[in-house]
């Protein structure tokens, strides 16, 4: 499974991938994404500032991921543990619903990781939805630790736990 940088035309693959993945997590009542956010305007951004990263199979884009160095501000008042050296933080990891549970987010994580080692960040940072079960055990067994605390954004019912894993050189 390769992952590479998007292209300005897998915009509108990975909004299609998050259409979706917004229609099945309502069908199972997690409300983590909605017609407001992520918006085209926000993965459009992704790809203009080289951070969106997605998964091809068969010509069209299955998975998505944007990774930059970008944290939301409320992670300002949580006591992460790697506070020194730059940080990687994922954003708006998708599958498309027809292609979960086949390793592509396990995929996206690693190269998360592999592209963390190799640019020198120390750590990598997160938020997920805590009403996202299957997210949350995805990240966990990954090695990725929550951090005491959460975080809420607008529109949302549920608070949003934050992640952390040092980062390894040799990866």
């Amino acid at each position: 499974m390769l992952v590479e940088k998007a292209g300005f035309c897998d915009v509108a693959g990975v909004m299609e991938i998050v259409t979706h993945c917004i229609l099945n997590m309502c069908s199972k009542g997690i409300y983590q994404w909605d017609d407001v956010y992520p918006s085209a305007a926000v993965i459009e951004d992704d790809f203009l500032s080289g951070s969106l990263y997605v998964i091809r199979q068969t010509g069209a884009c299955v998975a998505a991921v944007c990774l930059n160095e970008e944290q939301p501000e409320e992670y300002g008042r949580l006591p992460w543990r790697y506070r020194s050296g730059r940080v990687l933080v994922i954003h708006r990891l998708c599958v498309h619903p027809q292609w979960q549970r086949q390793g592509l987010a396990a995929r996206l994580l690693s190269f998360a990781e592999e592209h963390a080692a190799g640019h020198g960040f120390a750590a990598i940072r997160f938020d997920a939805y805590s009403g996202n079960p299957g997210a949350l055990a995805l990240y966990e067994r990954h090695g990725y630790e929550r951090v005491s605390g959460t975080i809420q954004f607008p529109r949302r019912k549920l608070p949003f736990y934050c992640y952390e894993k040092e980062v390894d050189a040799n990866s």
